[in-house]
């Protein structure tokens, strides 16, 4: 992948489209003379606009010195100036170094999956997110030599790039999730009050969001989920939970309307439940695949629930009676 000055520029000045913006996180993801090429950009276009307001610097006029009457005293000022200016440059360039890195890291990118997709990018770490349908994750473009945090919103799968010394952090509306190297799925969801985690490999720690003091540590193959106000742990196959990054929805254990809702995301439709009570699943497990479709899903669903629906082929809304 190529990204040019111009396009750097182009992000440094704030107009840069979430398409390029996502582009330039995975370049950055791809290797050091990348981040390197990065932070020679961001110096350069950082002297621009300093460079630009810097009136200290205006009327230094060029000293010429003749070869036959070279002055002594002349020359330590001519060396003096030169020195400092040497430093100013040096100085400066640290600041503005430690600007760009500080800028970079308190405005973080937001990138949001439209219903019925799903997006796969590489952060400047190399931790590779998965994002499912309707998932909203912000992360800076440059992560802090102290933490890697990121916020979800929605449904993500983590591939964590180790680092002992700089933990990566998954903040959510309930659980802050703390990880040093590993690869887990999180589905947090807001609106409907739902959260899960499910670990693959590794070890997370989950912490209430209100009272960190309140946490848990995961192991391999395990899900925690919140039920009633509290964090419940189980033994759950982590590639079970993680099926949807293959186009697969996991209906286990669902309630009529978690799972309507879940179908409106990976389908990208919208879905009326037009009825007072909701009807039951009788399945205890079962999976569908995205590419069958919505109206071949809802038909496989009426084998296991007593319901009916009907498809406005204008608005392209499904209302389930």
């Amino acid at each position: 992948m190529h990204i040019s000055k111009s396009q750097l520029f182009q992000y440094f000045k704030g107009e840069c489209p979430d398409e390029l913006s996502i582009r330039i996180n995975e370049w950055l993801g791809e290797s050091e003379e990348n981040r390197r090429m990065f932070r020679e950009a961001s110096d350069e276009y950082e002297w621009l606009v300093l460079n630009a307001d810097l009136d200290s610097l205006k009327g230094i006029e060029p000293v010429e010195v003749t070869r036959r009457k070279a002055n002594v005293h002349t020359a330590v000022k001519i060396i003096a100036n030169v020195a400092a200016i040497a430093v100013f440059f040096v100085l400066a360039t640290l600041a503005v170094q430690y600007r760009v890195e500080k800028e970079l890291g308190s405005h973080p990118v937001t990138v949001s999956v439209p219903d019925g997709q799903r997006l796969d990018f590489t952060l400047a770490d190399g931790t590779t997110v998965q994002l499912n349908s309707g998932a909203t994750l912000s992360y800076p473009v440059l992560f802090s030599d102290k933490s890697r945090t990121v916020r979800l919103s929605g449904e993500a799968y983590f591939n964590v790039t180790h680092n002992e010394d700089c933990p990566f952090i998954v903040n959510t509306f309930a659980y802050n999730i703390e990880v040093l190297g590993t690869k887990f799925s999180v589905d947090a969801d807001e609106e409907s009050g739902s959260f899960s985690a499910v670990l693959a490999e590794g070890s997370i720690r989950l912490a209430d969001a209100s009272d960190p003091s309140r946490s848990i540590v995961m192991q391999p193959d395990q899900k925690a989920y919140m039920a009633d106000g509290r964090i419940v742990l189980e033994n759950r196959p982590a590639e079970l939970e993680a099926q949807w990054t293959k186009g697969i929805i996991d209906i286990s254990g669902l309630q009529f309307s978690q799972l309507m809702r879940k179908l409106e995301k990976a389908f990208g439709v919208k879905i009326v439940i037009q009825r007072e009570t909701m009807p039951e699943i009788r399945f205890t497990g079962g999976r569908l695949r995205v590419s069958d479709g919505i109206e071949y899903a809802l038909e496989v669903l009426q084998n296991g629930s007593d319901f009916t629906w009907e498809k406005d082929f204008r608005t392209g809304t499904i209302y389930i009676r």
